[in-house]
C-alpha cells in the first residue's frame, strides 16, 4: 500500500520588494492659475449655473422650438369676426414668422403649432391660442409645409374691457421620439418642469 502523497503547498513568499520611492504629480503653477481663473470667469458669466428653464428672448430673433423656428413679431389688440352667426370679438393677436424644420407637413392647431405656444395669464397659468390664422405665400393656410414660412396670427380672447400694456407668451420645445407603447418616432411637445425655448414679454399696442 502507497503512501498518501502529501499535498502541494504553494511556495513561501519571497523576500518584500525593495521601497521604491512614488512619483508626485506636482501640477505647475501656471496651469494651477490658469485653471483657477477658468473657473471664476465661469461662475461670473454664469458658465456653472443651470440654464433657466424659461431663457427670456427678444422679439425679432428665430427661437428654435425644434420642429419649429418661430420669429415673434409683435403683439396687438384686434376686433375680429368669431364665426356665423357671432358677434365680433376681441382678440389679443400675437403675429410671427413659422418655418417647419421637420420633414412632414403640421398643422397649425393643436397638435402642431398650437400646442407649443401658451399665453400667461395674471394668475401663472399658461394657456394655449384660441385661434390661429396662417398665410402662406399670400394665400390662407392651416398647416406649416416644410421650408415655406407661413405669417401666423396666434390669438387669445379678450374681454371688452381688457387693455394690458403687456403680454407673456411661452414657446415649448419639441422633441422627435418614441411613444410611449410603441416605438413609432413623432414630434411631441415638452412640458415638463415647465421648461421652454423661450419666454417672451411683448408690449400691446391697441387695436
Amino acid at each position: 500500500m502507497h503512501a498518501a502523497s502529501p499535498a502541494f503547498a504553494p511556495p513561501p513568499p519571497g523576500p518584500p520588494p525593495e521601497d521604491r520611492p512614488r512619483r508626485r504629480f506636482v501640477v505647475p503653477p501656471a496651469v494651477a492659475a490658469a485653471v483657477s481663473l477658468l473657473v471664476a470667469v465661469l461662475w461670473v458669466t454664469g458658465g456653472l449655473k443651470e440654464a433657466p428653464r424659461q431663457p427670456v428672448k427678444p422679439a425679432g430673433k428665430p427661437i428654435d422650438q425644434g420642429r419649429f423656428t418661430v420669429t415673434v413679431r409683435d403683439a396687438r389688440i384686434a376686433t375680429l369676426d368669431a364665426g356665423l352667426g357671432t358677434a365680433r370679438q376681441r382678440f389679443i393677436v400675437v403675429r410671427m414668422r413659422v418655418v417647419n424644420t421637420g420633414n412632414d407637413s403640421a398643422s397649425l392647431g393643436i397638435g402642431g403649432l398650437g400646442g407649443g405656444i401658451a399665453a400667461r395669464t395674471k394668475a401663472g397659468k399658461w394657456v394655449r391660442p384660441d385661434e390661429i390664422e396662417g398665410l402662406a405665400a399670400g394665400s390662407k393656410t392651416t398647416y406649416v409645409q416644410p421650408g415655406l414660412p407661413v405669417e401666423a396670427s396666434v390669438m387669445w380672447k379678450a374681454g371688452p374691457a381688457d387693455a394690458p400694456k403687456q403680454f407673456t407668451i411661452g414657446l415649448r420645445n419639441w422633441e422627435y421620439e418614441p411613444g410611449f407603447s410603441d416605438s413609432t418616432y413623432q414630434w411631441r411637445v415638452q412640458t415638463e418642469r415647465g421648461r421652454m425655448a423661450g419666454r417672451l414679454t411683448l408690449p400691446v399696442a391697441a387695436g
